[in-house]
């Protein structure tokens, strides 16, 4: 598992949507499932990732190192 999919299934964890994640990061849900199964993902845009990075932190880091 990479990074974009530990982050995803950590945000789909604390009940967010695929859809909720894709409207946060300005991007496709269909992208985000595609990340979350890592079809793609590698090479992802440094803007996309640091707006996942940013989200994971807001929503998630707080409530995994609890």
């Amino acid at each position: 598992m990479n990074q974009w999919q530990t982050m995803i299934s950590d945000l789909r964890k604390q009940g967010l949507t695929q859809t909720q994640i894709a409207n946060e990061i300005k991007c496709s849900q269909n992208y985000i499932s595609n990340l979350e199964h890592g079809i793609c993902g590698k090479r992802l845009s440094y803007d996309k990732g640091r707006s996942l990075e940013k989200l994971w932190k807001k929503t998630c880091s707080s409530k995994t190192a609890a």
